[in-house]
């Protein structure tokens, strides 16, 4: 084998690993500061630690992960500081990009809405939270996309990972909240649908602003303490279904 091919395959490796490790961080498979053993992770992938090494520091860079000199790397742990500074850049992105979704794609900004929210009532009636959270990630992606602004939905990017995993970890813990953000959805369709700009960008920006109330609430409760995540779940993630 060459070494062309066999950088090639390491590449391809640490990408699927990089992938299934966004995954489990998005879908609250780890808990929030989580410890992740390098050694366990490598065993459970079937590799050497090279490739899960690449991938914890690509993910670092994300905001995913936090590596700490002669202690190991850990699943990011938000505090309030946190998400109110996330909350405050996805309000300056996500009006802005609410705006220029109804000016340019309003059907189809419109029909991903109903969509993401029609999505999230059935999930949330078939009892399945994780698809809630993905569903309520699917409206707000469809705002920012919907903008037709590359370089808006790259600054998005940046911060989506870590509201994404913040998400994921509050819907499954804190019930009430889910219905409330379904209804501030509708209030945002129906706005749009009736040309009420300027109250759809309000209710948008009072929406993600309760992100913090609910963040707040779950940490209160307990549910995003590191029990919520299994604490050897290295040991279950494997590449079988990447």
């Amino acid at each position: 084998m060459s070494r062309d091919s066999s950088g090639a395959r390491s590449a391809s490796l640490a990408t699927r690993i990089t992938d299934r490790l966004r995954r489990a961080i998005l879908d609250a498979e780890f808990g929030l500061g989580e410890a992740l053993s390098e050694d366990k992770l490598s065993a459970s992938f079937g590799c050497s630690r090279t490739p899960v090494r690449d991938s914890l520091t690509g993910l670092q860079i994300e905001g995913l992960i936090d590596i700490k000199p002669q202690r190991g790397s850990f699943v990011f742990m938000p505090n309030a500081n946190d998400v109110a500074q996330l909350c405050e850049i996805r309000s300056i992105l996500e009006v802005a990009a609410l705006r220029l979704s109804v000016v340019r794609n309003k059907e189809t900004t419109l029909a991903r809405l109903r969509k993401a929210t029609d999505d999230m009532e059935v999930a949330k009636a078939a009892g399945d939270f994780l698809s809630v959270s993905h569903a309520d990630t699917e409206f707000h992606l469809a705002l920012v996309e919907s903008s037709d602004n590359k370089y808006l939905i790259e600054a998005f990017r940046l911060a989506s990972g870590r509201v994404v995993a913040i998400r994921s970890h509050v819907l499954l813990a804190v019930g009430d909240i889910r219905t409330r953000s379904m209804l501030e959805h509708r209030a945002i369709i129906e706005a749009i649908e009736n040309g009420n700009l300027a109250q759809a960008e309000s209710t948008l920006a009072v929406h993600i602003s309760m992100a913090l109330e609910a963040f707040n609430m779950a940490r209160e409760a307990g549910f995003l303490t590191l029990q919520q995540g299994r604490r050897d779940s290295a040991i279950d993630v494997s590449l079988d279904d990447v």
